[in-house]
């Protein structure tokens, strides 16, 4: 079974955190005065919290070791505020990195300091020595402050100190906008004089920074106050790409990253030994190439894939990674690129980001930018696209979420970005069979069939591994989460009675799920009449969109191209007769289209929708006429009315 573990969820759930504080009777504390004047909650009604300050220093030294200092204040005004920060995580490697705790405290309501101590600071590995070798400096430090409570601060100082990457590279980047509002902000980049050094500001035009020189040191400063909370864009790339940030790095443009990227990962993707031996025992002889991609494939996820961004860059050896339980992105990247080209595949890693090629090109070059990193393998005249840390989802175009998006091919230094392809829509189908039955009560029950093809059904095909090895009640839970889900696009108050999952999916093929819902009071009144909804999904992309308000910083970023087929038989009750029928619809758009019609067959109505989109990344400037689709598509389910019967026992 696959797993893709989130670093700071496997930091959190693994060992023992250090227990709060608690005040000691009669303790007399000092007192913090220059926070007591600060903004209240009254300012900010729609915040849990805000950033009063948000400070970082970063320094770089002349061998491309880096130091990171950073300095937040933030004040909680809610519950949901003191959960969010209440502890601080930071996960880091000890053989590369060294995380030192200057500073944590909580500062109360009224002004009282409660400092937490060191040895209430817990430092402490991630994984245990059996489960990992190339990974077992990995550890964690965690602090967890003391008697936060809403209108209380927490203010911590942390420095990173890091060993230079290879070549000197470096890269520093302060998110100077969050889901919070921030009052002020300063990022202080500090170089050798003369150093090579490049700054971007996404999100700031015509920022000045102050500059200056002293003691072989040039320094830059930026400053920013009254920094707005992130709205962040409906269907839009990922969180941190859409905040404002300050960015610092010495690569000269993103053909230099590309060849040093190339140059070190190729150094470490050795076809010998261990990998050799591994993937012998795997292939059959005579197999054609896509079975062995299968069986490379499910062998590889029974490891563990650590999530997160591209933020390091220090690839292990193949062999090292053989027997690895748990790999990072880089190395599972590593790991298979060695094994396919042992079994005679071409591999080149590809640098891929969710934006489109003249997006990407004029952002500042940094390793952390890069969104994820991809695998194109080759034999013959075939080709498949391939994200490692989900080995068994690959096909002749890139995954879902990179579609439409943009490349930097590592092999090659003079080709520029390249735009990735696109599937069509039908390869990515959705097919669903309804057969609802609305009672003399207002109660629907429906039973949903749905069918979902290619890059649509990704996310249920790895489901379905993962599930099938889980243990019974793990695999009771999350079938249960997921089906409720998707009953509450019926209703609020939907109940699922029974549901079916294909436990036992395979690479490429469609993949199937099934349950029956019960929606009470489904039929409104409306003068005489019996109104409801036509009983169908929609897309929740869709959804997003058509809520969407306003002018957009970034495109608009779809999973993929899709069709989406519903077919409906709905039986009345024998108390209603059939009034009236949604309309026909047929919504032409430049991204794709819309039809719906319903007939009526004596009691029995028939419904049928097709909704068809063709991007999966659209500029920001069509963003209002994409959103404007998305709502003729949500309006256009129409209303089936009914009247009442009255019958003999009725008043």
């Amino acid at each position: 079974m696959k797993r893709l573990v989130s670093v700071a969820l496997v930091a959190l759930t693994l060992g023992q955190i250090a227990p709060a504080q608690d005040i000691l009777k009669d303790a007399v504390l000092p007192v913090e005065t220059k926070y007591l004047n600060s903004p209240t909650a009254s300012q900010y009604p729609e915040s849990n919290a805000i950033f009063l300050s948000d400070t970082v220093n970063f320094r770089v030294s002349a061998d491309g070791a880096t130091e990171y200092d950073e300095h937040d204040v933030i004040k909680v005004f809610t519950p949901a505020g003191v959960e969010d920060h209440k502890d601080l995580l930071r996960v880091y490697r000890s053989d590369l990195e060294k995380v030192e705790v200057d500073l944590a405290r909580t500062i109360l309501p009224d002004g009282r300091v409660l400092e937490v101590p060191k040895s209430a600071i817990a430092d402490e590995a991630v994984f245990e020595p059996s489960e990992t070798k190339t990974n077992q400096f990995m550890r964690r430090v965690v602090i967890r402050y003391p008697n936060v409570v809403p209108n209380s601060i927490v203010e911590y100082r942390i420095r990173t100190k890091k060993k230079p990457y290879p070549a000197g590279k470096w890269w520093g980047v302060s998110y100077v906008q969050n889901p919070e509002p921030m009052i002020e902000s300063r990022f202080q980049v500090d170089v050798p004089a003369g150093s090579n050094v490049h700054f971007a500001t996404p999100g700031y035009t015509n920022l000045v920074p102050e500059k200056s020189t002293h003691d072989g040191i040039d320094s830059t400063v930026y400053k920013i106050v009254q920094s707005p909370p992130l709205a962040q864009e409906a269907a839009g790339p990922a969180l941190l790409t859409q905040m404002k940030r300050l960015e610092a790095g010495n690569f000269d443009s993103w053909g230099q990253l590309r060849s040093w990227f190339n140059q070190a990962f190729e150094a470490n993707c050795e076809t010998t030994g261990a990998v050799q031996t591994q993937t012998q025992r795997l292939i059959t002889p005579g197999s054609t190439p896509t079975q062995q991609l299968v069986d490379i494939g499910t062998w590889a996820t029974h490891k563990r894939f650590l999530s997160g961004s591209l933020d390091d860059f220090r690839p292990n050896k193949a062999g090292l990674l053989v027997d690895e339980q748990v790999l990072n992105a880089v190395d599972a990247a590593v790991l298979l690129t060695s094994m396919y080209r042992a079994a005679g595949f071409t591999v080149q890693p590809v640098l891929a980001f969710e934006l489109p090629p003249e997006q990407v090109q004029a952002d500042l070059p940094r390793f952390n930018r890069v969104d994820t990193l991809l695998l194109q393998v080759k034999q013959g005249n075939q080709s498949w696209w391939i994200d490692p840390r989900h080995p068994l989802e690959f096909d002749d175009a890139p995954p879902s979420g990179f579609q439409g998006g943009s490349a930097l091919l590592a092999s090659d230094e003079q080709q520029p970005f390249e735009r990735l392809q696109s599937t069509a829509a039908d390869a990515n189908r959705v097919e669903t069979q309804v057969e609802a039955r609305l009672d003399d009560k207002g109660k629907l029950e429906l039973r949903f069939n749905t069918v979902e093809h290619g890059a649509s059904g990704a996310a249920y095909r790895e489901a379905s591994r993962e599930l099938l090895d889980s243990g019974k009640e793990q695999r009771e839970q999350q079938l249960s989460r997921l089906f409720e889900r998707i009953a509450a696009n019926y209703g609020t108050r939907a109940r699922v009675l029974d549901k079916y999952f294909n436990l036992e999916a395979r690479q490429g093929q469609p993949i199937d799920f099934a349950a029956t819902v019960a929606v009470p009071d489904y039929t409104v009144r409306m003068g005489n009449k019996l109104a409801m909804i036509m009983p169908v999904r929609v897309n929740p992309q869709m959804i997003n969109l058509a809520e969407a308000n306003g002018t957009r910083t970034q495109p608009v970023r779809l999973d993929h191209p899709w069709r989406e087929d519903v077919r409906l038989r709905l039986h009345l009750p024998a108390n209603a007769e059939l009034s009236e029928l949604p309309a026909t619809v047929q919504i032409n758009s430049p991204f794709g289209s819309y039809f719906a019609t319903a007939r009526g067959e004596g009691r029995e109505v028939y419904y049928y929708s097709r909704l068809i989109v063709n991007e999966a990344l659209i500029p920001k400037e069509q963003a209002g006429e994409l959103a404007q689709f998305a709502r003729q598509v949500l309006q256009a389910r129409g209303k089936l009315l009914l009247t009442p019967v009255r019958t003999a026992n009725t008043p």
